[in-house]
């Protein structure tokens, strides 16, 4: 049962790493057609940076879990290759647990911020006019698949 949930969860941190990735060519995408625009054509599409930067939010928050299963989180070994085996595994337990709160506390505000943000109307100050829940919406998603997958290395750190 343990490992069904274990390997859901590295599959739903995979994929939002696979859509983190396409937002960043995305990126650049709309970074080189600005380039063209600006070049060739002498205009400018008006929202290349705003919205590369909304991507760039979908790439950070969507690759918290991945980076995290994928091992690219900085971890300071100092003290764990000090310790013996059943001491860094409490310690990493632990550790992961506490950043789980931390996460869901963070999960929790970001989730009022966005809430806030759609009731009140609230719409990017551009010609765009963006709703900026819309692009908010990317940091709670990306905390929930962070804490699914720092919950995920807990289990795998249990049954290990």
């Amino acid at each position: 049962m343990i490992q069904k949930v274990i390997r859901w969860i590295d599959a739903c941190s995979s994929a939002a790493g696979a859509v983190s990735a396409f937002f960043m060519v995305l990126i650049v995408i709309l970074i080189m057609v600005e380039i063209i625009l600006r070049t060739v054509f002498g205009f400018s599409t008006l929202i290349a940076d705003e919205y590369s930067a909304y991507f760039f939010v979908a790439v950070v928050m969507l690759g918290l879990g991945y980076s995290l299963k994928d091992g690219a989180h900085i971890k300071i070994t100092l003290v764990l290759s000090r310790l013996n085996k059943k001491a860094e595994k409490i310690l990493v337990m632990g550790v992961t647990l506490f950043a789980a709160v931390i996460c869901t506390f963070i999960l929790y505000h970001s989730i009022i911020m966005v809430y806030d943000a759609y009731i009140l109307e609230m719409t990017a100050d551009s010609i765009s006019e963006t709703p900026i829940f819309i692009p908010q919406l990317f940091i709670p998603l990306g905390f929930l698949l962070f804490d699914m997958q720092l919950i995920s290395e807990f289990l795998k750190k249990l049954v290990d």
